[in-house]
């Protein structure tokens, strides 16, 4: 089962965005600290120590509004993970593998994957299917073609 330190930490390796030379970098700790406490629409102040104890574990109770602060800041960016309270305190919600992360971090650092990703998420569930039926046909005939190039 995995601790609210680790989802709040997953919740950090998620909101990773490429750098000016193409890293990939967590917002730090004392960045989302200074966000939230600086956020007008609501009174939660956090300060970096306390943020680091909860992201090590040291501290494992916060109060519901805490929480709700720590996910609103989460809410405003572009995160692959479900971002909730409930998502947060959820002891049965499993934390995604590692390599699950860095794959999904590197394909959403592509600016054409994130836009389909999004205009995806727009979509009704049936319309969904269909695009999954598409990039499936796609992917077929890229197979296809690379068997023939091998064959020649």
């Amino acid at each position: 089962m995995a601790t609210l330190a680790e989802r709040l930490n997953s919740w950090f390796a998620d909101a990773a965005t490429a750098d000016a030379v193409g890293r990939h970098r967590e917002p730090s700790t004392s960045e989302v600290a200074q966000a939230i406490s600086e956020d007008p629409s609501h009174d939660v102040t956090i300060s970096r120590s306390y943020l680091t104890a909860l992201r090590n574990g040291s501290q494992t109770n916060p109060t519901v509004n805490v929480l709700s602060a720590i996910v609103k800041y989460f809410q405003g960016r572009d995160m692959t993970l479900p971002v909730s309270v409930s998502a947060l305190v959820n002891e049965k919600a499993p934390a995604p593998a590692v390599e699950e992360k860095d794959e999904w971090a590197a394909a959403l650092s592509d600016r054409q994957v994130r836009s389909i990703a999004m205009r995806a998420g727009r979509l009704t569930p049936g319309l969904r299917e269909q695009l999954l039926s598409i990039m499936d046909v796609l992917d077929a005939s890229k197979e296809s073609a690379a068997g023939e190039d091998d064959d020649a």
